[in-house]
């Protein structure tokens, strides 16, 4: 099933996952506005669909937690196309920055 809206164009959606790319790769690590591990997770597997397709590799060993975290998340993309990831990409920035908004509202409108 996709996620798509209709009326996106695939340049629309290439345009928006080139902006968001951009934006994520040049996030200072040091600041306060960062994806949660969940959803850094998630850009990990959208981007690695979108750059490789289908995972074709072994699952890591259960000693590499980390490694076993990411490919199980790219695992379930399996079958989704390039532009599903790419829209599913931006969704999930998207919905993190929203989530940064929230508490920064919060932090502001604190009585406290």
């Amino acid at each position: 099933m996709s996620f798509i809206p209709t009326h996106y164009s695939n340049r629309y959606i290439n345009q928006r996952y080139n902006k968001a790319l951009y934006i994520v790769q040049h996030l200072p690590s040091s600041s306060n506005v960062q994806p949660t591990k969940d959803q850094k997770l998630e850009l990990y597997a959208f981007y690695k669909q979108v750059s490789h397709g289908d995972i074709d590799t072994q699952r890591p060993g259960i000693f590499d937690v980390v490694g076993r975290a990411k490919w199980d998340a790219w695992k379930r993309l399996e079958g989704i196309s390039e532009m599903e990831a790419k829209h599913r990409y931006v969704e999930t920035l998207l919905q993190a920055a929203k989530e940064v908004q929230r508490w920064q509202r919060a932090l502001v409108e604190c009585p406290c």
